[in-house]
C-alpha cells in the first residue's frame, strides 16, 4: 500500500470497531423502540425509550439476529435467528419484549421465512420449506398453542407478505419463476381458494405492500408495466390500479402508510443514495425529508401516533444509525449513537457518480472514491469493488474496508456494471443467461477509464468482490489477465454447474432463472465458468470462504485455491468456520479483513 511521507498511517483494525445499529421497530404504543446493534460483536436485539433514555440490550443470543417484529398489540416481540448463516432461520418471540426468549420453531434442517402478524395479534404467518426442500408452503400458526397448520401448498418460493384487515386471509407473493418475477395472490384461509390479484403481462416485482384498514385495498411497490418501481394501489372491489408515485428514471424503494391513512411516507433511489418523502394522499402535495446525512435508508415506518417517522440510515461517511424525523418541527434526529471507534468520520470519503460508455455504447454507471491525500508521483493504487446480486445495485453505505483503503491512498471505484438494479427494468436484465459475459465486459470498460486518469497508477489497479461479484473477479482475471494486478474475492462462484448443483434447494431455480439450467444452458454455463480458464490467471488472488455458506457453497472457493496451489500460483485462502455467505462476527470480520490488508499491502 502507498504510504505518503510525512502522515502517519493507521491500521485497519479500528475501521473494523465502527459498530452499527439497524432494523428498527417500535411498541405500538410508541413507548419503545427496538433494533439489532452489533456492539456485543453480534447482531442483537437493544431496546431504549423512543423518548429518550439509555439502551439496554434485550438478547445475548449464540447467533446473530435477522428480523425483528412486535405485536400489533403489545409488546411482544418476535425475531429469526440461523445457525452459522445456514439461512435456515428459526422463529423466536420474547414476551413482552423481556426476559428469555421463546422458541416457536426448532428444526434446524428447515427454512422459515418470517411473513406477517395477524391484526389481533394471535396469529403469525411464515413460509418454510418443511413439507420439500425445495419448495416453500405457508403456514399460520397459533401463538396461544404453538401449533402451525400449512395453508397452502405449492412448487416454488414463495412469501406470507400481510394478513388483510379482516385476519380471514393472506396476501401472498408467489416467485414460482424468479424473485423478480413474482406473482399476487390473496388466499383465503377458510377454504384455501387462490385468488390472483394484480395480473399482467410480462415480469413484475412486489417490493412491500400496505394495507387499508377498511380492506378497500393496498397500496404496493412494484415496476409492473413500467421500466421502475414505483407506488400503486390495488382497489379490490373493482380489482383496479391506480399509481400514487412516480418518479423520473428513480425507483421507489420503501413505503409507510401513516396511523390515519391520510399520507405516505416513501423512499426513493436517486444514483444510489435515498431520500425521503412524505405525501398527503389526498391532495398529491408532497415534502422532502431534509436534514440528513446522505446515505442509504431500507426501510421506514411511522411513530404511532402520527407524529414523524423512523428508520435506519447508512451512509459513506456517516456509519449505520438509526434516525427520527419530527413533522411539526421538520427536524431530524438520531437516534442511536453505535462506536466510530475514535474514528474523525470528517475524514471518511463521499464517492461520486461517473459514466463510461461500454463495448456497445450503453452507459455505465460507477461510483469514485477518491482519497483525501495528495496523489504520489506515480498515481494512486485503485481498487474496483464489484457488488454481488448480481440483481442489486452498489450504494453508497459504510464500509470498512473500503475507507481504511482511502486512508491508506488507494482509490475506490464500484461499478454497476449491466444486470444492476436501480436502472430499470431493462437494464437489469442484460446480463441473463447468455448474456452474462456482458457484464464482464462492463467491467473491463471500467478499468479502461481508470488508465485515462493521470492520478491512477495503471500498473497498479486490484479487482475485488464477494459472491456474484467473487465471480465477477475470476472473470476478470481469466478474461482479462492484463490489465489487473490483484485479486480478491470472498465467496465467489468459480463454476456455475457445481454452483447450481449444490446451492440451498429452496433457491436452486431461482438462480437457474439468472444464470441458466443446468440442461437447456449447459453448454453457457460451462463456458462463463472461471475454474476452466484458471491457467489464465496472472495477478496474485486472494480468497476468504464460510463454510457454512448455503449460497455459494465451500467447494467453489476450494477447487480455485487447489487449482492455483497445484499450479504454484500466489493465492491465499482463508476459511472461516461456523460462517455463512457473509461474516457476521466481529472476530471472523477482523480475521478476513486484516488478512485483506496484509495481502494488498504485500502485492498492490
Amino acid at each position: 500500500m502507498y504510504e505518503a511521507a510525512n502522515q502517519i498511517r493507521i491500521g485497519i483494525e479500528p475501521y473494523l470497531e465502527v459498530r452499527s445499529a439497524k432494523s428498527p421497530a417500535i411498541t405500538p404504543d410508541g413507548e419503545l423502540l427496538a433494533y439489532l446493534s452489533d456492539e456485543s460483536g453480534t447482531h442483537q436485539i437493544w431496546l431504549r425509550p423512543l423518548a429518550g433514555g439509555a439502551p439496554w440490550r434485550l438478547t445475548d443470543m449464540p447467533e446473530p439476529i435477522g428480523a425483528v417484529s412486535f405485536n400489533p398489540k403489545g409488546r411482544d416481540l418476535l425475531f429469526t435467528m440461523d445457525c452459522g448463516g445456514d439461512e435456515r432461520h428459526q422463529l423466536w418471540l420474547v414476551p413482552g419484549a423481556s426476559g428469555v426468549p421463546e422458541p416457536l420453531t426448532d428444526d434446524p434442517t428447515v427454512v422459515h421465512a418470517w411473513g406477517a402478524w395477524a391484526p389481533d395479534g394471535q396469529r403469525i404467518a411464515f413460509t418454510s420449506n418443511a413439507r420439500d426442500c425445495e419448495h416453500m408452503d405457508v403456514y399460520v400458526m397459533d401463538l396461544a398453542t404453538r401449533t402451525a397448520k400449512r395453508v397452502h401448498e405449492g412448487a416454488g418460493y414463495r412469501e406470507a407478505v400481510a394478513f388483510f384487515p379482516d385476519g380471514k386471509s393472506l396476501l401472498v407473493a408467489n416467485a414460482t419463476r424468479s424473485m423478480s418475477d413474482q406473482d399476487l395472490h390473496r388466499l383465503d384461509l377458510e377454504t384455501g381458494a387462490l385468488t390472483p390479484l394484480l395480473p399482467h403481462e410480462g415480469r413484475a416485482r412486489y417490493v412491500v405492500s400496505r394495507m387499508k384498514k377498511d380492506g378497500s385495498g393496498f397500496f404496493f411497490v412494484s415496476d409492473q408495466g413500467r421500466e421502475h418501481l414505483g407506488v400503486g394501489f390495488c382497489a379490490l372491489a373493482e380489482g383496479r390500479v391506480s399509481w400514487i408515485v412516480e418518479r423520473e428514471k428513480q425507483d421507489i424503494e420503501a413505503i409507510a402508510l401513516a396511523p390515519d391513512q391520510a399520507r405516505l411516507a416513501y423512499v426513493a433511489n436517486d444514483e444510489g443514495w435515498n431520500r425521503v418523502f412524505i405525501r398527503d394522499l389526498a391532495t398529491a402535495e408532497e415534502f422532502e425529508v431534509a436534514g440528513l446525512p446522505r446515505g442509504t435508508i431500507g426501510s421506514v415506518a411511522w411513530i404511532p401516533d402520527g407524529g414523524g417517522l423512523v428508520f435506519p440510515l447508512d451512509g459513506a461517511t456517516s456509519s449505520p444509525d438509526i434516525w427520527r424525523f419530527d413533522v411539526a418541527t421538520r427536524t431530524a434526529t438520531r437516534l442511536t449513537d453505535a462506536s466510530k471507534a475514535g474514528l474523525d468520520s470528517s475524514s471518511f470519503v463521499e464517492p461520486s457518480v461517473e459514466r463510461v460508455a461500454s463495448f456497445d455504447g450503453l452507459d455505465v454507471p460507477f461510483f469514485v472514491y477518491r482519497p483525501r491525500s495528495k496523489a504520489p508521483a506515480g498515481g494512486y493504487p485503485a481498487v474496483v469493488v464489484v457488488h454481488g446480486g448480481p440483481e442489486a445495485q452498489w450504494t453508497p453505505i459504510f464500509r470498512a474496508d473500503l475507507q481504511f483503503f482511502l486512508s491508506q491512498g488507494i482509490m475506490v471505484v464500484a461499478p454497476n456494471v449491466r444486470g444492476s438494479t436501480g436502472y430499470g427494468r431493462s437494464y437489469q436484465h442484460l446480463d441473463d443467461k447468455h448474456l452474462r459475459m456482458d457484464s464482464v465486459a462492463d467491467l473491463k470498460a471500467v478499468r479502461l477509464w481508470l488508465r485515462e486518469q493521470p492520478e491512477v497508477a495503471d500498473e497498479r489497479v486490484a479487482v475485488y468482490g464477494r459472491s456474484y461479484g467473487g465471480f465477477m473477479v475470476l472473470a476478470a482475471l481469466t478474461e482479462q489477465p492484463e490489465l489487473w494486478k490483484v485479486g480478491v474475492e470472498f465467496y465467489g462462484i468459480a463454476n456455475f454447474l457445481t454452483m447450481l448443483e449444490t446451492t440451498g434447494p429452496w433457491r436452486k431455480y431461482l438462480r437457474a432463472v439468472e444464470y441458466g439450467d443446468l440442461v437447456a444452458d449447459r453448454d453457457d454455463l460451462i463456458r462463463f465458468s472461471p475454474i476452466h480458464k484458471a491457467d489464465r490467471i496472472r495477478a496474485p488472488l486472494f480468497i476468504a470462504q464460510g463454510l457454512d455458506d448455503p449460497r455459494v457453497p465451500p467447494g467453489e472457493s476450494e477447487m480455485v485455491y487447489s487449482v492455483l496451489r497445484g499450479r504454484g500460483h500466489p493465492v491465499d485462502y482463508v476459511r472461516i468456520p461456523h460462517e455463512g455467505h457473509g461474516f457476521a462476527r466481529i472476530e471472523n470480520r477482523r480475521t478476513v479483513f486484516g488478512a485483506v490488508a496484509r495481502f494488498l499491502r504485500k502485492h498492490l
